[in-house]
């Protein structure tokens, strides 16, 4: 090749930082950092978080993170951790939610100017990786081109150290210091710690329902479940399948009446939640024959659970907090969200017809229907559902009547002796536990006559 015909396209490593940390917010890169540490607890086990955890401190001088979620090994470092971009022989990191390779790198260079990332893998590789970004975006290398003639290119590789020493645990520890300026104010501030706090609850909510432990500045963060009414007198709308290689699951129902910003639509993407209580056309509201969003439609819940080993098919945006409504896998699923939505809303518009009695009526379904959250949605087995089918509860004003003379007894007991008892009386829910113990108790210490224990029982 003749060198004297070549116009250099090579971007330089500032502009490359600047473009590839310009769209991303402080707080997407850092929940973008807790990714790759969940990626690596559902490496160890992705049923159970339990005794796997995520420490990260936060201050106008300093970035960390702390996982005991496995590491991961000098090669993975040295072939695609640390490149720029996912390369064609990088292996599948089976329902990860990492996508382009970039998700790292752009964190570490959206927060701060200096950077180590600590790692021990399988007890046996323990080595470190420290990064000036000022001198590395200055680094540089000889080659020689075709004709043998010597030039300096950017170097775009970084140096790591073994360490001897055993680190305690397998896992990863990032630090980042001399933050950027912007950085620094935001570190400083309540108001944003506040709501990192809180976006982490929601958009991690999965892994932390799976017993994940994540602090922040030492405050345990309990998960913000998205929860749904279900019972064996009505039923939710249910379907799944698979599109192209991603299985999906759809349910769509009510939930509870006590917070209308919850109410909407709630799509997961390999566990992770990307669009969270969505009332916009993006998931079929105002498009035919969907109506707007209103309040009477408040009790409605919508999940679609997608899942892929090839991360690249699911309709992820680049932030991870959104949906690509270009995605043909998503224009194939929103047809059938829609008609989720029609018999649910029908049943809403009803409930609101009965005027006075409607709060009633709500609040009386939610005090008789038991919770799931998003993990037991996911994973409740709905063998006797219909699919494709909303089956309503019963419209009945005299129910409403009746129930108001009733009261909810709740009580804490192990999971594991509820589920004991749940299969030894071959019912379907705890609340069906809770119905039969409670009467056998009444029945056997004789505190109803028999007239009223065949009422009750």
């Amino acid at each position: 090749m003749n060198t004297k015909n070549i116009i250099e396209g090579n971007p330089t490593k500032k502009f490359f930082i600047e473009m590839i940390t310009r769209d991303i917010s402080i707080e997407d890169a850092i929940i973008d950092l807790l990714d790759n540490s969940i990626d690596g607890a559902n490496r160890i086990n992705s049923e159970d978080h339990t005794g796997l955890g995520i420490d990260i401190t936060i201050n106008e001088s300093e970035f960390k993170i702390i996982d005991n979620c496995g590491g991961f090994s000098l090669e993975t470092a040295q072939k695609y951790a640390f490149r720029f971009g996912r390369p064609n022989e990088a292996p599948n990191d089976k329902n990860s939610i990492g996508r382009f390779g970039i998700g790292m790198k752009r964190s570490l260079f959206k927060i701060g100017k200096k950077f180590s990332v600590e790692t021990q893998h399988q007890t046996n590789e323990h080595f470190k990786i420290e990064v000036d970004v000022d001198s590395w975006s200055k680094q540089s290398k000889t080659v020689l081109t075709e004709d043998g003639r010597a030039t300096d290119i950017d170097d775009w590789n970084f140096s790591y150290q073994m360490i001897t020493d055993n680190m305690g645990f397998d896992g990863t520890i990032i630090t980042i210091s001399d933050l950027n300026i912007e950085v620094r104010d935001l570190f400083s501030n309540d108001t944003f710690l506040n709501s990192l706090y809180d976006n982490i609850r929601k958009l991690l909510n999965y892994s932390l329902l799976k017993g994940l432990k994540i602090t922040l500045n030492g405050k345990l963060l309990n998960g913000n479940p998205v929860e749904m009414l279900i019972s064996n007198k009505w039923k939710p709308f249910y379907t799944e399948g698979n599109i192209d290689n991603v299985k999906y699951r759809i349910v769509a129902g009510l939930g509870d009446i006590g917070r209308p910003k919850d109410s909407g639509w709630y799509i997961y993407c390999n566990n992770r939640l990307v669009v969270e209580a969505d009332t916009s056309n993006i998931t079929g509201w105002g498009s035919y024959p969907i109506p707007q969003w209103h309040i009477n439609y408040v009790m409605f819940r919508g999940v679609l659970f997608l899942d892929s080993e090839e991360t690249l098919k699911l309709p992820l945006t680049t932030t991870k907090k959104g949906i690509d409504a270009t995605s043909e896998i998503y224009k194939a699923l929103l047809p059938i969200m829609k008609n989720a939505m029609v018999d649910i809303l029908v049943f809403l518009r009803n409930v609101a017809k009965m005027g006075n009695e409607a709060n009633n009526y709500r609040k009386m379904l939610c005090d008789t229907s038991d919770k799931l959250s998003s993990v037991e949605i996911k994973n409740y087995n709905f063998r006797d559902h219909v699919i494709n089918t909303f089956a309503a509860p019963e419209l009945n004003i005299d129910i409403i009547s009746e129930k108001k003379q009733n009261v909810r007894i709740a009580y804490d007991v192990k999971k594991d002796i509820a589920n004991d008892v749940k299969e030894f009386l071959n019912v379907k829910s705890y609340k069906d536990v809770g119905d039969y113990t409670f009467n056998y108790y009444v029945k056997m210490e004789g505190i109803r006559n028999e007239e009223s224990d065949k009422s009750e029982l």
